[in-house]
């Protein structure tokens, strides 16, 4: 079965929320995880959409002069867009202090590694 955006969405924050509130993970780590999962499954776009769809959501959540609550946040979407164009394969834990060894090991760098060689977005020095 395929998942809709709402479901893929949906079990993201599920998993992170698992795996992060073991870690006492703030929530601004927390959804710097959430975009990882969204760039690594080339969804984030369309998160976006779900959530700026949802009036209860952006009133709840923003401000009445946020962009979000405005017809602007289609202009994010598109910007967004271009992004799941590309393979991303970045860690939603890496920020989690168990993970520490492990990212001593494997960079950030890794995660985007191929999608910076394939197209050609990098400088000469990638494996310095």
């Amino acid at each position: 079965k395929v998942l809709t955006p709402e479901e893929l969405l949906y079990r993201a924050v599920q998993s992170v929320n698992m795996s992060h509130d073991v870690a006492h993970a703030q929530m601004d780590v927390k959804l710097r995880s959430l975009i990882c999962i969204g760039l690594n499954e080339q969804v984030l776009h369309l998160w976006l959409e779900v959530l700026c769809s949802s009036l209860q959501t952006v009133e709840k959540w923003f401000h009445p002069w946020s962009f979000l609550r405005s017809p602007g946040w289609v202009q994010i979407k598109c910007e967004l867009r271009v992004l799941s164009k590309f393979a991303f394969s970045l860690s939603q834990d890496w920020e989690l202090p168990t993970k520490r060894e492990e990212k001593e090991k494997k960079p950030l760098k890794e995660g985007v590694q191929d999608m910076l060689v394939k197209h050609h977005l990098f400088s000469w020095d990638i494996d310095g």
